[in-house]
């Protein structure tokens, strides 16, 4: 009775009037419990589908017949999104997980699709006071970071002149927002080493940019870096994390953590592509559901504004 009720919900999801990135999100939610017989329902809902709707009907395809028949159409996809800049994020990072899905042990061949292949230049010393650190350095009351998620290390809207960037420096007055030439950033890979890795860069990162005050703005899994980071006793005042992947392997050490705050949209391809969870629930963190739909939704200024953002994490602080 279950999957025949899942059916008629597939139906009623494909042909309402949602949005492709909601749509996506609530088919895959379906899966685990649909028919045989909703492959060609599936199918017949590809002819016309918006990308990301279509990346998560063909994941769907290959998680009930485990058949790679979408995998051309799907690298088609991710190589048309990869040249569509910071508004074809969410088509390319959904592509990029259910590619890998389907390729298996082939997934280290596809991290060099449109990787940079960027790694962070790994700050040696762990002590506060570096050799040859700047008077700014010395100086610094507070600061501010901001994080990219996987694969998203060529993207414009975490760095200056980005949107998010300016809008987090100007409209929440967080002039202490860090934008050199020497801006934190990591490979993005889609790897636990990676994230892992990319925490242990982030503390060596601050401790050669130290501060009484460190507040961090992270992405999807840039997130989960900055977590990851207080295990190796960075202290984080304000961790602001925007769609991040909900994953227990990578909670922070809260008491390294004075404040935390979890903006998630009303709908999340991505997350729910890579099959992650949403929420923490948990009381050390601060929780919002945006209206707005879509992986890049938490970074997106006019969302913030249209949905008082800043007025949920306390800015200005």
């Amino acid at each position: 009775m279950a999957r025949i009720s899942a059916l008629k919900q597939l139906k009623t999801v494909l042909q309402g009037t949602a949005t492709a990135g909601a749509k996506a999100a609530m088919v895959i939610e379906l899966e685990p419990n649909l028919p045989d017989t909703a492959i060609k329902v599936l199918d017949d809902a590809l002819e016309g589908a918006e990308p990301i709707l279509q990346v998560a009907i063909m994941d769907v395809y290959f998680e009930m017949t485990k058949d790679d028949y979408h995998k051309k159409d799907l690298e088609r996809i991710l190589n048309e999104a990869m040249s569509g800049g910071d508004a074809s994020e969410e088509v390319y990072m959904a592509a990029r997980i259910a590619l890998g899905r389907i390729s298996g042990a082939k997934q280290d061949a596809l991290d060099k699709w449109g990787d940079s292949g960027v790694e962070i230049a790994a700050v040696t010393t762990r002590q506060r006071t570096a050799p040859g650190m700047s008077e700014a350095d010395k100086a610094r009351t507070s600061i501010t970071v901001m994080i990219h998620g996987t694969w998203a290390s060529d993207g414009d809207w975490w760095r200056p002149n980005g949107d998010f960037f300016e809008y987090v420096k100007k409209n929440l007055e967080r002039e202490d927002l860090y934008g050199e030439e020497d801006q934190f950033m990591w490979s993005g890979k889609n790897r636990d080493s990676k994230r892992r890795k990319a925490g242990l860069s982030l503390v060596n990162w601050i401790d050669a940019h130290p501060a009484d005050e460190v507040n961090v703005f992270a992405h999807s899994h840039g997130a989960n870096v900055a977590m990851l980071a207080t295990h190796d006793d960075l202290c984080i005042d304000q961790l602001v994390m925007l769609s991040p992947p909900v994953n227990a392997d990578y909670f922070a050490k809260w008491s390294n953590v004075k404040s935390a705050f979890n903006i998630q949209a009303d709908f999340d391809p991505v997350v729910a592509i890579a099959r992650g969870g949403q929420w923490f629930r948990l009381p050390q963190v601060l929780e919002k559901k945006l209206k707005a739909s879509g992986h890049s939704a938490s970074h997106d200024p006019e969302v913030w504004r249209n949905e008082s953002v800043n007025d949920f994490i306390g800015i200005p602080w």
